[in-house]
């Protein structure tokens, strides 16, 4: 028995039917990426982070492309399995949604507990100036920013929402 739906997309309730999810499961490629591995649940998904958040599915996409081998690593920590009762034997794996929370999010997994800290005496050390200058300013956005999400790229760390699955 197949069965729609209800969702908010934002503006208002919308009932998606089988034929609109098969529909939409056809528009991500799912079928030719994961046939018969996926559930209506993730092509729900996949329409609202598009809808709702703003989230372009492509990035979800990326990240299963990536865990079936068809693509690079998209710079996040590895799937991992949860070790917890409640969802034990499934797995998880991270996709970085272009928002600035989850920006936010592995900023604050980089710099730890004093790392801001750390950086802003630093930076704005009186020994190096008396005043604070724009070049400083410059300087401490570029490293709480930039250094923070590319270092954590290039280990694969960076984390973000989660795709949960089970292995085959």
């Amino acid at each position: 028995m197949e069965v729609g739906i209800r969702v908010h997309n934002g503006n208002e309730t919308e009932q998606l039917d089988p034929e609109k999810i098969r529909e939409l499961a056809k528009f991500y490629e799912l079928d030719t990426l994961i046939p018969n591995r996926y559930t209506s649940l993730l092509v729900v998904n996949l329409y609202l982070l598009d809808k709702v958040s703003g989230v372009n599915p492509a990035q979800v996409i990326n990240e299963i492309k990536s865990l079936e081998g068809l693509a690079s690593s998209q710079q996040t920590k590895p799937e991992t399995e949860f070790k917890g009762s409640l969802l034990k034997g499934l797995w998880h794996k991270h996709f970085l949604p272009t928002l600035p929370s989850a920006f936010a999010h592995n900023i604050l997994n980089h710099l730890g507990k004093n790392g801001l800290a750390e950086l802003v005496e630093e930076v704005f050390d009186p020994a190096k100036s008396s005043v604070v200058t724009r070049e400083m300013i410059d300087e401490l956005a570029h490293r709480v920013v930039e250094e923070s999400i590319v270092d954590r790229g290039a280990a694969e760390k960076l984390t973000g929402e989660w795709i949960i699955f089970a292995k085959e």
